[in-house]
């Protein structure tokens, strides 16, 4: 017997989105292709319900980075090919990127906090725990080693260390201003309006921390890490609830 059938805009109406979506969606390989009707009207399943349900597990959020967002694209790929286990796979590392985002945002929440809010001390004293290349940096941050001379470039940050080959590196104080810088970037904060930021604190104006900001309030400042971690939870729910949905997928 003939399961149940659907046009895009009646799994546009399950989910809140726009048919156009469903299509694009269809178009960009994150479900499969849909059959055709004899007047060459797209034809969904039940199976292309759950998908888009997947795909809604990983867009619907307005948070995400560069890899998390692969991870999930890998995902959807790998369930619209039906191929389980790679689906299976590609869902594991996509909830560890999101578990490893959203450690890194509690720290940077927090040091945000203590850095609004800290005296000025000398952060030159470099202390005696392993110091990072940068490409470790890089890879602590899950960023190019473009991005963090970047940072360099911008004097966002400024090494003290240098390496046997005169290479740079960074101490855990290093770390934790990139920290800092990391989260705002990802919150959509300008490389100038950090660097003014920056600048303030670097002096011990620490009153004018927020206001060089682009003019922010103290409250947006300390609550940007808050809203960071909050979206990346909602992503991370999202993102646990694609297994059982790959199972459901699987017994159609």
């Amino acid at each position: 017997m003939r399961g149940k059938t659907y046009r895009a805009i009646d799994i546009a109406r399950i989910y809140g989105i726009h048919s156009n979506t469903v299509r694009l969606y269809e178009k960009l390989g994150f479900i499969t292709k849909a059959k055709r009707s004899d007047n060459n009207y797209r034809v969904f399943e039940e199976i292309h319900v759950l998908q888009v349900k997947v795909c809604r597990c990983v867009f619907g959020y307005p948070f995400t980075s560069k890899n998390i967002r692969s991870l999930g694209n890998k995902t959807l790929y790998a369930i619209a090919e039906k191929q389980w286990n790679r689906a299976n796979q590609f869902t594991e590392k996509y909830i560890r990127a999101i578990n490893q985002e959203i450690a890194t945002a509690q720290k940077a929440s927090d040091m945000l906090h203590n850095w609004v809010n800290s005296k000025h001390e000398d952060k030159t004293k470099l202390n005696n725990t392993k110091m990072l290349s940068r490409m470790e940096a890089a890879e602590y941050f899950n960023v190019t080693i473009e991005s963090i001379r970047n940072w360099e470039r911008n004097s966002l940050i400024v090494s003290c260390g240098l390496g046997v080959k005169r290479e740079k590196l960074y101490s855990n104080d290093d770390l934790d201003r990139m920290c800092v810088i990391y989260m705002l970037l990802q919150s959509g904060y300008s490389i100038a309006s950090i660097h003014r930021s920056l600048l303030m604190f670097d002096k011990g104006e620490t009153e004018l921390v927020s206001l060089a900001l682009n003019n922010a309030e103290y409250e947006e400042i300390v609550s940007v890490g808050d809203h960071w971690l909050r979206e990346l939870l909602r992503l991370l729910d999202g993102a646990e609830r694609i297994p059982s949905i790959i199972e459901e997928m699987k017994n159609i």
